[in-house]
């Protein structure tokens, strides 16, 4: 036996409440939770011990739908009115970015969610591949890998919002094969697994969303989109479909709607149609940092959970909502639902804990192998260290303070070690498989350099970020 964590409260997921277990063993060999239970039931001889007195040790955070490639724009597109940001605030940044630009963002990204205490993230970006290969893999982070399948032909910042996109199907075609190397390429492999990525309704046309619904089908594989993400979004469907239809009336015109779909947002739905898409199976992407920022709304995933269904957190992308702590996106999902149902009982913290470990893996599909702490799941496992100031004091009588503590109080520093397929990956306030000096340096430079490039661009986009460098607040 590889590993055992001892004289720890454990937070398993099981069944459906926390799973919470005190003075607990977790044991761990080759990759797999080998034992979970009491300590006085234990019996292996691991070849290593980790004393988890002071430690939560729960399932590692599942971080369902990121965009880890802008990171390197983070700062450049936040405070404008939402029907900028997409195509005056960040696309010009965004434009100016290099291939190279996009790994050395996801470097940065998958080293902060690390550090936040995340084994798995729902990357969704243009030849994703590439991130795997020199961001993921080597960082040793499970990934759910999302190629971006997105026809829109040239830029768009010169359209007005009721402009439909210019659509290229051979461009989005080019990127569907991408897609279906992408599965090819890594059928086997035990960290990384695929979805099909349609980027929006208004990105794609309905044609080549008809070829994807039908492969999916085809080979049992899920379709991760973005869906109902907006008034911007709202207006291309209008003005692309008709006055009287929405991206979720569409959708289901097309076929779309079910339990093969992770839709990401949700917020531009009426609640009849979240009721309607729960119904029918589809899983749902909350993304409140980022929907908060860019939309100034707050993503329903309370109400779609009433609804009875499946949900997990993402944190998109860094310009805008900041980045991709998932422990603050944890406090942050709590806190915006219980002002947006006006409700301070809305999200508690032992359902935030939940959709953040398995019912995030449900959302993506990988709940047979990760999300909870058993016996025959692969050995994704996060330590919390309680001593930590964010989180003391710690009480168990008469009741657990560990659970509200983590979820309203913890940060990043409360991360003491992160195992992903039973290898340690952080330890000791260290990641041990990547040089997070360089990952720094690194970005730093490739973003400067990016917004030298994009400033003209960026300039001439006129957004309101433009006026507030002009009256001197930037």
């Amino acid at each position: 036996m590889d590993l055992a964590i001892t004289n720890t409260l454990a937070l398993t997921m099981r069944d459906d409440r926390l799973g919470m277990l005190e003075d607990a063993t977790i044991a761990v060999d080759d990759g797999e939770i080998a034992f979970v239970g009491p300590a006085d039931e234990f019996s292996g001889d691991p070849e290593r011990t980790i004393d988890g007195d002071g430690l939560v040790t729960m399932p590692g955070l599942v971080n369902v739908h990121a965009h880890t490639g802008l990171t390197l724009l983070r700062g450049g597109a936040q405070d404008v009115p939402e029907i900028e940001w997409m195509n005056r605030a960040l696309g010009p940044l965004s434009a100016a970015m290099a291939p190279a630009d996009h790994v050395a963002g996801a470097r940065l990204g998958v080293l902060e969610a690390v550090r936040s205490g995340v084994t798995t993230v729902g990357e969704y970006a243009r030849d994703v591949g590439r991130l795997v290969e020199e961001a993921y893999e080597p960082t040793g982070v499970r990934v759910v890998a999302t190629e971006t399948i997105n026809a829109v032909d040239g830029p768009t910042d010169d359209l007005g919002p009721d402009e439909p996109y210019p659509l290229d199907e051979a461009q989005g075609r080019s990127a569907l094969e991408r897609n279906e190397a992408l599965f090819d390429a890594y059928a086997d492999h035990e960290r990384v697994s695929c979805l099909y990525g349609p980027q929006a309704l208004d990105m794609v046309p309905p044609g080549l969303l008809e070829e994807i619904r039908d492969r999916a089908a085809e080979h049992d594989r899920g379709i991760h989109m973005h869906v109902a993400q907006g008034g911007r979004e709202q207006r291309q469907i209008e003005a692309r479909y008709g006055a009287d239809e929405t991206t979720v009336s569409v959708l289901e015109d097309l076929g779309l709607v079910s339990d093969q779909l992770l839709a990401a947002h949700l917020h531009g739905a009426t609640r009849d149609e979240r009721a309607h898409l729960a119904d029918a199976g589809v899983r749902m992407a909350a993304n409140p940092s980022s929907i908060a920022a860019i939309d100034g709304v707050t993503p329903p995933i309370a109400e779609y959970r009433e609804h009875g269904g499946v949900a997990g957190i993402g944190t998109d992308q860094a310009p805008g909502p900041g980045g991709h702590d998932f422990l603050r996106e944890l406090r942050t999902t709590a806190l915006l639902a219980k002002t947006k149902r006006t409700d301070p009982t809305a999200f508690p913290a032992w359902e935030a804990l939940r959709v953040g470990t398995i019912e995030g893996a449900r959302a993506l599909g990988i709940d047979d192998r990760v999300g909870s702490l058993e016996a025959g799941k692969r050995a994704d496992v996060v330590l919390l260290d309680l001593k930590h100031p964010s989180t003391a004091p710690i009480v168990s009588e008469p009741l657990h303070t560990a659970v509200p503590n983590i979820v309203y109080g913890a940060n990043a520093g409360v991360v003491d070690t992160v195992l992903v397929d039973g290898e340690v990956v952080l330890e000791d306030d260290a990641v041990r498989t990547v040089d997070e000096r360089e990952i720094l340096e690194t970005a730093n430079e490739r973003a400067s350099d990016v917004f030298a490039r994009a400033a003209e661009t960026w300039r001439d986009a006129n957004s309101e970020l433009v006026d507030r460098v002009e009256d001197g607040w930037l």
